[in-house]
């Protein structure tokens, strides 16, 4: 499948927020109108310190809260209410207008069904103590000094619905998937031909041994950020089910924790279903190297069976093949967050990779784990709303603020740590000129677009 698409949509649980879209007037004299001015993040740990894989592998992240420790990880049902994905693939709206003091033109407004665009809108924002979620458009692409910002998402709707979920001691964020192949789960081997480095490299990714099937703490093979081992596809995004948050609460327009703005991705922690792994293939007789993805055959078709009793919303799309992916997560309550999920289908034969992206934002109300709480053993909690003024609590010298823990990173040799990493939780660029901060370091391989 190859429709182009965007999010526009408002769905109410409770009493309930405002609606949301991109592309309006840019801030005075200050760029693109979907950025505004990164602020503080925090609010969710949950990527794992990035380590070195076997052999000197240049690094890989990890994954979120470990799953025995986060009720509805397991196959309980971890409660909410799904929200449907809609299908809005009519044709965009036209560009927003220029800031009042010269900013760049906003991004194209979203597709409606019918083909209506808009270019107006207001960043979502919470009500205290009010849960709730809205699909929201997540603003890509369009064109800036960046080069992921213009990255086309071209499967957006083997994404089918979300929900996330809160409990006493965790939080759930739950992804449906159903296409017309299984989804991809990570690269189980590379294989690299011409040049010094040919040789073929496996890496463990969770195989099915019934269908349906589910696996707690999914093996997702090769996570390595850089180089011909990598585990991105051509236009540098995880060949795995990620999910990138950012904290909005004081910034509605922050996307400081997406993909494209070098977020660090969470793995998952539960999926059901469906799935099956990839090749990745680099021919470094070509220049560049060419790569290439080539996912295994299909299982059996599953249809919406993931071995849950979990119903999927009604209305929705079935096209065979279906999974569903659970994340650990912390949410705040008080807070508001954006949340950006990214899969691969199991038919990458676009040019940069077939690849889907869905955005929401959640509200966790007053029923969200108290500040402070939830981080892995050892490490101090960070982020908006945690210092005993309320502000923003930063980390020790070395360490950095990322997803609400203190963390010290690391990256492959000569890569640089960047993105939402400040010592205040601000953005933190590149510093060689040509790079690109993909999950949260700075990497020079040229993206495919």
């Amino acid at each position: 499948m190859t429709t182009h698409q965007r999010f526009f949509f408002c769905v109410a649980t409770g009493l309930i927020l405002g609606c949301s879209d991109v592309g309006g007037p840019g801030p005075a004299g200050g760029g693109a109108p979907i950025l505004g001015t990164p602020s503080s993040g925090g609010g969710t740990p949950g990527f794992g310190t990035p380590t070195g894989g076997a052999s000197g592998a240049p690094g890989s992240v990890g994954s979120a809260q470990p799953s025995d420790t986060v009720p509805g990880l397991t196959a309980d049902n971890p409660g909410g209410t799904w929200t449907a994905i809609p299908d809005t693939s009519g044709p965009k709206g036209p560009p927003g207008a220029a800031g009042a003091s010269g900013g760049p033109r906003g991004p194209a407004g979203t597709g409606g069904a019918s083909g209506g665009g808009s270019t107006a809108g207001t960043p979502v924002t919470c009500a205290p103590g009010v849960t709730g979620v809205v699909v929201t458009d997540c603003g890509y692409p369009y064109a800036s000094s960046n080069p992921l910002t213009s990255v086309e998402f071209n499967e957006s709707e083997v994404l089918r619905a979300v929900r996330p979920s809160i409990s006493t001691s965790g939080g759930v964020v739950s992804l449906l998937y159903n296409d017309e192949h299984a989804m991809t789960l990570g690269v189980r081997q590379v294989v690299v031909t011409g040049g010094t480095g040919a040789g073929t490299t496996a890496y463990p990714v969770s195989a099915m041994s019934k269908n349906p099937d589910s696996v707690l703490d999914p093996q997702t093979g090769t996570n390595i950020l850089t180089g011909d081992e990598s585990g991105l596809d051509p236009s540098l995004r995880p060949l795995w089910p990620v999910l990138y948050i950012t904290d909005t609460t004081n910034d509605p327009s922050n996307r400081a924790g997406d993909w494209q703005m070098g977020g660090r991705p969470i793995n998952p922690n539960a999926v059901y279903g469906t799935w099956k792994p990839a090749v990745r293939t680099v021919d470094k007789t070509a220049s560049p190297p060419k790569v290439s993805i080539t996912p295994d055959a299909d299982p059996a078709k599953n249809n919406w069976d993931f071995i849950l009793n979990d119903p999927v919303p009604s209305g929705i799309k079935n096209e065979g093949w279906s999974a569903e992916v659970r994340w650990g997560v912390i949410f705040q309550s008080g807070h508001t967050y954006r949340l950006q999920v990214i899969v691969h289908d199991g038919d990458q034969n676009q040019v940069g990779g077939d690849c889907g992206e869905a955005c929401i934002v959640f509200c966790p109300g007053n029923t969200a784990q108290p500040p402070g709480s939830g981080c892995p053993s050892g490490t101090l909690s960070c982020g908006e709303g945690l210092d005993e003024n309320g502000g923003f609590l930063g980390c020790p010298e070395g360490e950095s603020c990322v997803n609400g823990c203190c963390t010290t990173l690391t990256c492959p040799s000569g890569s640089a740590p960047c993105g939402q990493i400040g010592a205040k939780g601000e953005i933190t660029a590149c510093p060689s000129e040509g790079q690109s901060c993909v999950s949260g370091c700075c990497i020079s391989q040229t993206l495919i677009p």
